[in-house]
């Protein structure tokens, strides 16, 4: 390979990248923005959209939700464990050879 052809070949590697930056920033400007657009207008404007935002990044949210998950993913792995099943001994009943006898009064 002479290296002319490799230079041509990383011009069009940084041709390649530079196109694929420019379409990565039109997807951000563009599509991200009116994304965070429809979820303000859902939360009902911006006043709620900044409570929602601090709902969200409030710790004690956080961590009810991780254990809300926590506990789910539990019940999912117990359930997707094969369960074993273990005999138990047989216990069989004695006879009981302690008798007593009822005293009668005269």
């Amino acid at each position: 390979m002479t290296t002319e052809k490799k230079y041509e070949n990383m011009k069009m590697f940084v041709i390649a990248l530079l196109i694929l930056n420019v379409l990565l920033g039109i997807y951000i400007a563009f599509i991200k923005h009116d994304a965070l657009r429809l979820e303000t207008l859902k939360a009902g404007w911006t006043a709620n959209m900044n409570m929602a935002r601090q709902l969200y990044e409030s710790p004690v949210y956080i961590q009810q939700q991780k254990s809300t998950l926590d506990q789910i993913l539990g019940s999912m792995n117990q359930a997707a464990q094969p369960t074993t099943t273990t005999t138990q001994p047989t216990v069989t009943a004695q006879p009981d050879t302690t008798t007593t006898t009822p005293t009668v009064a005269q």
